[in-house]
């Protein structure tokens, strides 16, 4: 029987700490300044704002599958935990190692990209100039302490940022809006189907796509929350709704300053300052200083929110027996896992100065490569996670489950995101910006990751019996 020490003994998170930790994940003022101009270039160009659409109700299809699993499956692993219930221990252990590359990589690209931003404006603003990674390091250690407090303190912390940089960015699209709109003058074209199907469709979708990586980071947290039968499912769609509403509004918003028609042209001008140069004409030139404030606040929302996950996943590995016993240990009185949350810092901090030493570019080495890979492994663990639902409740017919929750909703979510991953890796080198055909080494990380767990399964199989025994009762008792 598991001791207290590695039980969680209070469920303190509400609804909305839930939706916070979704939304600050996918750094939304972030993919709207940096993601969003590349994907109107190098994509379907106005037609953008109705691709977030359709990524949205995608995300949506395959959340039908996630949540009824929900319901079911009651474990901080999530993801791990779904696939190992419906296709075994030796694919959960898989997923697992597929969920760990892709919340570390993205992890450590936002840290990166945050310690240059911040160097930025440092430098910029106040005169002073220190290297990237000596923020990335700094901030990496207040993002250790919140982890460590009480779960509900970093909620609030995510929850002011995200409602912070979200405003700025409604604000500045709503003002652009109006103001068209006044003169008779707004544009619908970007969600017409001649508009949205027009150019590189696909390319348009990779990008908005990556742009809800984490939404289903509420799942990590069922054993913490209040009411994980009702606020998992609910935090789910709202947060996904949440995300596609703001992508589509603000990218529409923004188109309706330049016009479908010349809003490809313009943004290949500038695609770096094209959003803040709309951001100065909407509100003056203060609201560029305030967004480049949010954009590093934003940043470290993110990675607060990816340590949470990672935490919570060593944790699980932990308590499972698949990994080191002592990371499940909880702090005795924040009830938090504090010594995964510790020993993730040590291997982030290390990693930074590691890859500062050998010269690597926060933006186009760390950045790009880790965006890369965690976009792949998602899509690779949501295809997996579908295909867990279907024989999850095949094998369970007297639960009732309704046809479209079980079967075709995850059916159809698991051809939905095979299409995603394809397009992924025929366009990595412009998801990523590498042009060189080194980058087509992440499928290799990425599918070799998945082998490396599937064989570190079989491994514990053969030679830990006992602890496969109790991976097996786990699983059972989810």
């Amino acid at each position: 029987m598991e001791t207290s020490s590695s039980t969680y003994k209070k469920q303190t998170l509400g609804l909305a700490s839930l939706i916070f930790f979704v939304v600050a994940a996918a750094s939304p003022l972030t993919g709207l300044v940096g993601a969003m101009p590349i994907a109107i270039l190098e994509g379907n160009g106005a037609g953008i704002s109705g691709i977030y659409i359709i990524s949205g109700l995608i995300l949506l299809i395959f959340s039908v599958g996630f949540i009824v699993m929900s319901r079911y499956i009651k474990n901080a692993g999530a993801f791990y935990s779904y696939i190992s219930a419906g296709m075994g221990i030796k694919m959960g252990v898989t997923g697992l190692a597929l969920a760990i590359l892709s919340y570390v990589s993205i992890q450590i690209a936002i840290a990166a990209i945050f310690g240059l931003f911040t160097q930025i404006f440092f430098q910029e603003y106040l005169g002073f100039n220190l290297p990237w990674w000596v923020y990335t390091v700094l901030m990496l250690g207040v993002v250790c302490w919140l982890g460590i407090a009480k779960i509900e303190i970093g909620s609030r912390v995510l929850g002011i940022l995200m409602l912070l940089e979200v405003g700025i960015a409604v604000l500045i699209a709503a003002i652009v809006v109006v103001k068209q709109g006044s003169v008779g003058a707004l544009d619908l074209k970007p969600f017409t189907p001649s508009v949205v199907f027009n150019g590189n469709v696909g390319m348009a979708l990779v990008f908005t796509v990556a742009a809800f990586i984490g939404f289903e980071a509420t799942a990590i947290y069922a054993e913490e929350c209040r009411d994980p039968e009702r606020n998992v499912p609910v935090a789910t769609v709202i947060a996904a709704l949440i995300i596609m509403g703001f992508f589509a509004f603000c990218s529409w918003g923004m188109i309706q300053a330049y016009g479908s028609d010349h809003v490809q042209n313009v943004v290949a001008d500038n695609p770096d300052l094209c959003v803040f140069n709309i951001a100065e004409s909407a509100l003056g030139s203060w609201s560029v200083i305030l967004i480049n404030i949010l954009l590093i606040t934003s940043l470290f929302a993110a990675t607060q929110s990816f340590h949470n996950n990672i935490s919570r996943y060593f944790y699980v590995m932990a308590r499972d027996g698949i990994f080191l016993p002592k990371l499940a240990k909880l702090h005795p009185t924040k009830d938090t896992p504090y010594i995964s949350s510790i020993c993730q810092t040590i291997f982030m901090i290390s990693l930074t100065v590691i890859l500062a030493l050998l010269g690597q570019d926060p933006l186009i080495d760390i950045f790009t490569w880790g965006s890369a890979i965690t976009t792949m492994s998602i899509l690779l663990l949501e295809i997996l996670v579908s295909i867990s639902v279907i024989l999850y409740f095949r094998r369970r017919s007297e639960l009732n489950i309704s046809h479209w929750k079980a079967r075709y909703a995850p059916f159809l979510a698991a051809i939905l995101m095979s299409l995603m991953l394809y397009l992924v890796t025929m366009n990595l080198d412009i998801l990523s910006g590498i042009k060189t055909k080194v980058i087509y080494l992440v499928p290799i990380l990425v599918f070799g990751s998945a082998i490396a767990g599937y064989l570190y399964a079989v491994i514990l199989i053969r030679f830990f019996p006992s602890g496969m025994s109790k991976l097996n009762r786990v699983v059972e008792e989810a």
